[in-house]
């Protein structure tokens, strides 16, 4: 019961965001949404961003669990596996755009990014120190995450693999 009441409240917040700002949604509205008490909501969550927050961890952390089944050996398997992944997350990514709250998302990636990233290795990274190991991340998701955010914004009308590939070419481009 607590999984699908949490459900309930994390859809009923998504569902809010649609029509109104993070700001001027209150845990009342939420409640009300939920059909649940307001006694239960603070059962789970101290706030709103508490309840977002794991939405965006939710989202996040399916992401992880994609990533590691498929066990991507080249960068652009990475890539692949990203934009696939959250195309199919795409009608709440566009509710967390138009209610302009993205940073959230990319703060969070990051974060799971860094803490994670032994978890996930790599033979073209080659990231040592700790500054490295920040300074690649930040660099990277927020990256991969602006273009995940255009993209989803223009309805993914380009197919994820020409992404891919351009996105390559850049790097190698960069690269010379």
């Amino acid at each position: 019961m607590q999984k699908q009441t949490k459900y309930w409240i994390k859809d009923s917040l998504i569902e809010l965001l649609k029509d109104y700002d993070l700001e001027e949604i209150t845990v009342k509205q939420i409640v009300v949404t939920a059909n649940i008490s307001r006694p239960t909501f603070y059962r789970y969550y101290a706030t709103k961003e508490e309840v977002l927050e794991e939405l965006i961890n939710d989202m996040i952390q399916g992401y992880a669990v994609t990533a590691m089944e498929t066990v991507p050996t080249t960068f652009d398997e990475v890539l692949k596996i990203f934009l696939d992944y959250f195309q199919k997350k795409q009608s709440i990514i566009k509710v967390l755009i138009r209610a302009h709250l993205t940073d959230y998302f990319t703060s969070a990636f990051t974060k799971g990014f860094v803490e994670r990233i032994d978890e996930f290795p790599a033979s073209w990274r080659n990231w040592e120190t700790n500054l490295q190991i920040s300074l690649g991340a930040q660099f990277a998701t927020g990256g991969l995450i602006n273009v995940l955010v255009g993209w989803i914004a223009t309805g993914c009308e380009i197919d994820s693999e020409i992404i891919v590939r351009d996105i390559m070419m850049i790097l190698h481009d960069l690269n010379e």
